[in-house]
């Protein structure tokens, strides 16, 4: 099983890989956030360790967005589209769901916070500021400024609360992230108050899911290489060791497509040279996220799909002298999988045609011959086996599309006019009292 730093580690370099301007952002609010509550005594460790997984990953929903522009300018309106999103992933995909309106009013005013419960207020607050902090001190503003700022804005965008907060903790904003990988507190926090099994296995599908949502046509392609991979490792005689890696690694195979665009993902024609070359840098995305993260053999079966027998795939054209049994199985998997699911450029294939590119493949020294023969063999147990995973997945995507397009269509233009605003903030705020966001 990975551990919280492993796992932390794959979530906050995922989420910089969005945009270069996002590296180490998510943590370093977690850690501000984590300064300020710490001297109160609020929280027990687990809750405070989930208070700064939730700031860690506040801006999660920006895998689904085009609002980096906006969100990395201070004092920035109209960028509810990803805290939308990101409200919806944490609730309906990650351990986090009692924490997940937090994320939803993480840039919310503080009237329109005056309908959660206070601890909820209270946090969404903190991550607000915390957030506000780092995008002022990336452009070098001076603590004296911000301070001089955040007298501006106390009880209009800022509670006093949140404000005394702050003020009371006596943060220097020019040196406090130099202590941040050092903070024995913080890391204790953070690593050192374990996850369980079943936690980690879903910040995983988390992180992967939300990668795979990006687009409607590659919602399952994880699980479903994942499936796949994991009965042909159990069919080659893997103990449960060997398949738990292989899931694992086929979880995150497909991480660095998080910074790849998605008109090229969802591409209703034959990439051309160029893009397919910057499709083709998504492995090497994944392999520089996980290389920190996870052990060698995790890691080498998430970055090694694309590499052939003969030596003519890619990254690094390795050949079958350098590919083990599981490096062999994971890219039958990933084959498998794509071509029996739909794509922006072609529907399902029926099982003769699956059938005959793989052992046209096989045929030609790219893929495993044996591993072939044996998807060859269960063709149905594994597609019936990707169906069954894949079921709560396509609930938890039309479940997310679902309740984002019903926020959305509830959201008026007006401006706080005599009869009652319906800007996105009072909508928002409305329809939580309403009890259709909890």
């Amino acid at each position: 099983m990975l551990t919280n730093k492993q796992v932390i580690g794959i979530l906050s370099d995922t989420l910089s890989q969005v945009d270069p301007r996002l590296i180490n952002h998510g943590k370093r609010v977690a850690y501000l956030v984590f300064k300020i509550l710490e001297p109160e005594g609020r929280f027990d460790d687990k809750t405070l360790r989930d208070i700064c997984l939730a700031a860690l990953l506040h801006d999660v929903g920006a895998y689904k967005t085009e609002e980096i522009d906006a969100m990395m300018v201070f004092e920035t309106v109209d960028i509810w589209e990803h805290s939308i999103y990101g409200y919806l992933f944490l609730k309906h995909l990650s351990p986090l769901k009692e924490l997940s309106q937090v994320v939803l009013f993480h840039h919310a005013e503080c009237r329109h916070i005056s309908n959660l419960s206070p601890d909820h207020a209270l946090l969404s607050q903190l991550i607000s500021l915390a957030d506000s902090v780092d995008i002022h001190t990336v452009f070098g503003r001076s603590t004296l400024e911000f301070r001089r700022n955040l007298e501006k804005w106390r009880d209009t965008y800022y509670t006093s609360e949140v404000v005394d907060l702050f003020l009371e903790s006596g943060l220097n904003l020019s040196e406090i992230f130099n202590h941040m990988s050092h903070d024995e507190e913080f890391n204790r926090i953070l690593y050192d108050v374990p996850l369980t099994a079943d936690e980690v296995n879903a910040y995983i599908n988390m992180v992967a899911y939300s990668i795979d949502f990006r687009s409607s046509q590659t919602v399952i392609h994880t699980v479903a290489t994942a499936s796949v991979a994991c009965m042909l490792a159990s069919l080659s005689g893997a103990d449960e060791k060997e398949i738990s890696q292989v899931r694992t690694g086929a979880m995150l195979h497909d991480l660095g497509k998080v910074a790849i665009p998605l008109h090229i993902l969802e591409s209703p024609n034959r990439l051309s040279e160029d893009e397919m070359k910057i499709m083709r840098e998504h492995v090497v995305i994944s392999d520089n996220i996980l290389k920190n993260n996870v052990g060698e053999p995790i890691k080498s079966i998430a970055v090694n799909h694309h590499e052939k027998l003969n030596g003519t795939g890619y990254p690094n054209k390795l050949d079958r002298n350098s590919l083990t049994v599981f490096h062999r199985i994971m890219a039958v998997a990933d084959i498998f999988s794509a071509l029996c699911g739909t794509r922006s450029y072609k529907d399902a294939y029926p099982k003769s045609r699956v059938v005959g590119i793989l052992e046209k493949m096989a045929d030609d020294d790219a893929i495993d011959s044996d591993i072939v023969s044996l998807a060859i063999q269960h063709y149905e147990d594994l597609i019936e086996a990707q169906k069954k995973e894949a079921e709560p997945v396509i609930l938890a995507y039309r479940d997310i599309k679902t309740e984002y397009l019903y926020i959305h269509n509830q959201i008026g233009l007006c401006k706080h006019d005599s009869k009652g605003c319906s800007c996105k903030e009072c909508t928002i705020s409305k329809l939580y009292v309403k009890g259709g966001l909890r």
